[in-house]
């Protein structure tokens, strides 16, 4: 019975290995192409690249996607986008507000109903986006990268230790859970801020002036993952259960 349960045990630790590696070659090959792209762009000229984004397209919303809706707009029905020197104008420019605050311009939008179902043609302008200003966000992605490849680096020796252990009531499994718990606790943390951080310093490289303060800050929206936490105060409420049967089976083996 001992050995089946070793035999478990081990197995596993083995399988939490296997899956281990493969997460830290991800994440290596992440953390390189990351830190590598954050210093070519960081290191080329400011005005280097410049990405300038044009949309004349005709797109058709099908019927199926509209089911009985589809029925309720006449068959005539078509829609025009205002002149730009009539009072309908600046309402309606007011509607695609947020589209401005990314410096696009919308110069066409025209819709109407046909036989396959809600057809729109639209064009806009405008958007400019330099490659150079993404320098900081590409080092954020390094380091949230990074973060998480420490947190599989620890669960691979976690899975180690499982995996050679005689009885999970080893003080090595216990050690390393433990501090598997911290290391994941405060990884979240970290991956989270950092993420918070990259998310802001793209908005502010695409000009999204409703994520910055009036000092032209970018405003931070942090998420904490709550996943992580459970995972790893699950993990601190094992160990304190190992570490009371390792002290029965020390208690047993000095009674025999």
């Amino acid at each position: 019975m001992e050995s089946n349960i070793k035999k478990k045990v081990n197995t596993i630790g083995l399988v939490g290995k296997i899956i281990s590696i493969i997460l830290i070659v991800v994440m290596s090959l992440a953390c390189l192409g990351s830190l590598l792209g954050a210093i070519v762009i960081a290191v080329l000229p400011k005005d280097a690249i410049t990405v300038d984004f044009n949309v004349d397209t005709g797109v058709t919303i099908g019927k199926s996607l509209f089911g009985s809706a589809l029925d309720e707009i006449p068959d005539n029905f078509t829609f025009e986008m205002p002149d730009p020197d009539s009072a309908e104008f600046a309402e309606f420019q007011e509607a695609f507000a947020q589209m401005k605050q990314l410096h696009i311009d919308l110069n066409d939008l025209r819709m109407e109903k046909t036989p396959e179902g809600l057809k729109m043609q639209i064009g806009m302008t405008g958007f400019r986006m330099k490659l150079q200003e993404f320098s900081s966000a590409a080092f954020t992605a390094f380091v949230y990268c990074a973060a998480l490849l420490v947190i599989m680096i620890f669960l691979l020796r976690l899975s180690n230790a499982f995996r050679k252990c005689d009885t999970p009531f080893s003080d090595l499994v216990i050690k390393r859970m433990t501090v598997f718990g911290w290391v994941l606790l405060i990884g979240s943390v970290v991956a989270s801020v950092v993420e918070a951080i990259g998310s802001a310093l793209i908005l502010r490289s695409i000009g999204l002036t409703s994520a910055m303060n009036s000092a032209g800050i970018p405003v931070f929206s942090f998420n904490l993952r709550l996943a992580p936490i459970v995972i790893a105060l699950v993990l601190f409420f094992l160990t304190m259960i190992f570490r009371y049967g390792a002290q029965l089976q020390k208690e047993s083996d000095e009674t025999l």
